[in-house]
């Protein structure tokens, strides 16, 4: 098959098309042609020689995120059949023409959505659904504070909150960030470098804080994130 290595660590012309051996499903796994995979920020970490692959990947083919076709399937795997249009989180190799993948973690393809729009899902629709849904436990009605809210993880996380009736607050480093994070559905956009996150908030919910918070910064933020929280909230 072919597929996109990294042949030294550095820029993007690092990246060159080369020949592998075509990757066979163990026990568990199905093997998905590839039709499109995302690009990601550890992509060009490891790239750049910044993140070091699991040792059972392929440790030069990026790629975590992928959509495709299920072409067969390895040892007592029942989840899918051939055929299949499925997205799915794995832990490198996507930027090949084929892709090895444990069954439970491939998703259906949602009808309306084309193989390209369906590989940007999976990094960010898993990390926030687990962490914001199944960890936070994000109910209607409750409110949420996203920092980071014009990266990926937080683009997704307004979409999704709004769906379900919460309430959303983000942090954002520029006015035009919080414009944009307005339009997407968010209900108050929070530029960090002109106010305090945590002043804000208090005012906005009458000093009852905030259901679920969603951080991917964490070190000095911890406290004040605590300080925010509503009575039984939930930091993730």
């Amino acid at each position: 098959m072919r597929a996109v290595v990294i042949t030294t660590p550095g820029d993007a012309d690092v990246l060159h098309l080369a020949n592998r051996p075509e990757p066979m499903p163990l026990e568990h796994e199905v093997l998905v042609e590839v039709k499109a995979a995302g690009v990601n920020r550890p992509d060009i970490a490891q790239r750049k020689g910044h993140y070091p692959p699991p040792p059972w990947t392929s440790q030069d083919i990026p790629g975590l995120e992928i959509a495709g076709t299920v072409v067969s399937l390895g040892d007592n795997s029942s989840r899918w059949q051939v055929g299949d249009k499925v997205c799915a989180l794995v832990s490198g190799g996507g930027y090949a023409e084929y892709c090895t993948v444990p069954e439970g973690q491939c998703l259906p393809i949602p009808s309306n959505l084309s193989f390209v729009e369906a590989a940007s899902l999976p990094e960010t629709v898993f990390t926030i659904w687990s962490n914001v849904f199944d960890r936070g436990k994000l109910k209607k009605g409750e409110s949420l504070l996203v920092h980071g809210g014009a990266s990926g993880i937080g683009v997704a996380a307004i979409q999704l909150a709004k769906v379900y009736g919460a309430k959303v607050y983000v942090t954002v480093g520029t006015d035009e960030k919080c414009a944009f994070c307005e339009k997407l559905g968010a209900d108050k956009s929070i530029n960090y470098r002109k106010e305090n996150f945590p002043d804000v908030i208090k005012r906005i919910t009458l000093n009852k804080g905030v259901n679920v918070i969603l951080d991917m910064i964490g070190g000095s933020y911890t406290n004040d994130n605590l300080d925010v929280l509503a009575e039984e909230g939930r930091l993730s």
